[in-house]
């Protein structure tokens, strides 16, 4: 699974937690975020170009919006891997401006960032 490959890969100094199934909640992957270097979210993105702070993860019980993360304070914040939809498209009626979730967790404060489309 996705999962036990980046369990393989990480290096063991990387500060991680797993959050999978009914544990996915909006709280634990919040404070998750609070605590690690490094976050692999594996889930459904959700863009909002009218209202940006909209935008948000998908998890069991309540969306994570990027409104969300900005209000935690990241300071481990390294890497952050998006296996999600939705997360390095941009907008259409503005190609030339690269501002979708990925980037934006960069403004944030993520150092290195991979989003998929």
């Amino acid at each position: 699974s996705e999962i036990e490959l980046v369990r393989k890969l990480v290096p063991v100094t990387v500060n991680r937690t797993t959050i999978s199934g009914d544990a996915a909640t909006r709280a634990g992957a919040l404070y998750a975020l609070k605590k690690d270097n490094w976050v692999h979210l594996t889930c459904h993105g959700k863009q909002d170009h009218g209202q940006p702070y909209n935008s948000h993860f998908v998890v069991k019980d309540e969306p994570i919006t990027l409104l969300d993360i900005m209000k935690k304070d990241i300071p481990a914040a390294e890497f952050a891997f998006l296996s999600a939809c939705h997360t390095a498209v941009g907008d259409e009626e503005t190609p030339d401006e690269v501002i979708h979730l990925a980037a934006r967790l960069q403004f944030l404060g993520f150092k290195s960032i991979i989003g998929t489309l």
